[in-house]
């Protein structure tokens, strides 16, 4: 063996062991090899030193093991074996023919590095120059450090300011705290099928078509911040009804119906429920022109027992009624036979002087306190009369029903109350009416009362329900009251 000076012993014996061909040597002091002779670092049990005169360029440490098969190759292994955390790390080459380079911490694999460069954190499969497969933090002590990604030709497409905790996109320079310079794509999603959807994470814009149908919120409380857009853009008139999760509210309401072509919205969630922000296409007003800004749409309703086809909510309502006292679902109160000319709305002015003809000329709801307690100063029994009655309040191709089939329909409810009207296919609400005497709103929230066609003397039969009755009776048609068009 020729040492050529690389063994730098204090002992001669060590070099009696070498030249005795001994498979193992212990020394009891620190190991110097050099390329210079000096002494090693008294810290150090082995030091391992080329000078800078020894001309030599090579590798100072080769390792090499010519088993590499079936079993990994260890080339260094470092192993605490003292008091405490027992440790150990090995830097080893894999079997059966790998070029990769691995690093393994009591068994079990950390860093690989590939022979084509990749280097894999939690994976020993890198796919890119630094694969990590796990989570990652930068920073962490808080200095202020920056970070930066760079792309082909910007050198801030990704930028952290980490002085004044702000963030850019394609900017060296943000000004809040997420500040994007260059456009911006969102998800959307063209709901078509006509079928109930549950919005998640992966929505953001969604657009709604072929209704009626409900899109459902996912809960606040674990979308703190997560904001939707919804589209109505059925331009049939559908209606697409959002509603929120479970007991949460959308503006302290139980759902939120887009009514009109067009009608958007944008809502936000505040972790407990959730809150418009932004509403636009909104801006017609109904055909009772009582300046409540939606347009009036409705699908049609069937009971299969009677066979007959109504709308789906009260004339002027907002939406279908999701409950008894919905106000929403209350919709407007008309004067028997009277046409849509703006009496009905619930806040309209009032006068005392009777009209003269079935067209009075303004919007004022008529009061009448004496028999036969009529807006008209003579009766016409005629002006509500089918699909061409003179003053038929209903869209084209529907009318008011006649008391038989108002009656009809509420032979075939569940229970003679409240509870059955709106548990019917109607589901009417108790929208209350509004007194001839003064024109004031009366027993709202506590009964209906709904005109059919049909008239009694010098009165009007209407349907009646309250908590605990309903009936068919005769009343004064001066009253302003609810209307369920029916299909002709």
């Amino acid at each position: 063996m020729n040492l050529n000076k690389v063994l730098n012993m204090k002992k001669s014996t060590y070099l009696i062991a070498l030249a005795l061909g001994a498979s193992t040597i212990t020394f009891a002091q620190n190991v110097g090899i050099n390329t210079d002779g000096s002494d090693p670092d008294s810290d150090a049990i082995l030091h391992i030193k080329n000078d800078a005169a020894s001309g030599k360029d090579s590798s100072v440490v080769r390792i090499e093991n010519e088993q590499n098969g079936a079993n990994d190759v260890t080339g260094i292994e470092i192993y605490n074996s003292g008091t405490g955390a027992t440790a150990k790390w090995d830097v080893y080459i894999p079997a059966s023919g790998s070029t990769d380079l691995r690093i393994k911490n009591n068994g079990t694999d950390r860093i690989t590095i590939q022979n084509d460069g990749d280097v894999g954190i939690g994976t020993t499969s890198p796919t890119a120059t630094l694969d990590v497969d796990g989570s990652a933090i930068f920073n962490e002590s808080g200095a202020a450090k920056d970070f930066r990604i760079e792309s082909d030709a910007n050198t801030h497409m990704l930028y952290v300011d980490g002085t004044n905790n702000e963030i850019g996109v394609n900017t060296s320079s943000p000004v809040s705290g997420l500040d994007i310079q260059t456009s911006m794509g969102l998800a959307v999603l063209n709901h078509t099928d006509g079928t109930d959807i549950t919005l998640d994470n992966t929505h953001n814009v969604v657009l709604c078509n072929n209704g009626p149908y409900t899109v459902n919120l996912p809960a606040a409380a674990s979308n703190t911040g997560k904001v939707y857009y919804i589209k109505n853009i059925d331009s049939d008139g559908d209606y697409f009804t959002i509603d929120g999760n479970s007991t949460e509210t959308i503006d302290g309401d139980e759902t939120f119906e887009l009514l009109a072509y067009n009608h958007a919205v944008r809502i936000i969630s505040d972790g407990s429920g959730w809150h418009v922000i932004n509403e636009v296409g909104k801006e017609n007003k109904d055909i009772s022109g009582c300046g409540t800004y939606f347009t009036f749409t409705w699908q049609d309703v069937t009971n299969p027992s009677t066979g007959l086809t109504w709308m789906d909510r009260n004339l002027g309502a907002q939406r279908v009624a999701l409950s008894s006292t919905d106000d929403k679902a209350y919709g407007d109160l008309y004067q028997w036979g009277r046409a849509a000319d703006g009496h009905q709305c619930r806040t309209s002015s009032t006068t005392s002087t009777n009209a003269s003809d079935e067209t009075p000329g303004d919007a004022l709801f008529i009061k009448e306190g004496s028999s036969p307690f009529d807006w008209l100063t003579t009766q016409d029994d005629n002006l509500w009369q089918g699909v061409n009655g003179t003053n038929n309040p209903c869209p084209g191709g529907y009318r008011l029903p006649t008391e038989t089939e108002l009656d009809n329909e509420h032979l075939t409810w569940g229970s003679d109350d409240a509870d059955g009207a709106f548990g019917s296919v109607l589901k009417l609400p108790m929208a209350g009416d509004r007194l001839s005497s003064n024109g004031s709103l009366y027993n709202v929230g506590t009964y209906g009362i709904y005109w059919s066609s049909t008239v009694s003397g010098t009165s009007a039969r209407n349907l009646y329900f309250d908590g605990s009755n309903a009936y068919l009776s005769s009343y004064f048609r001066a009253y302003g009251r609810s209307v369920r068009c029916l299909k002709d």
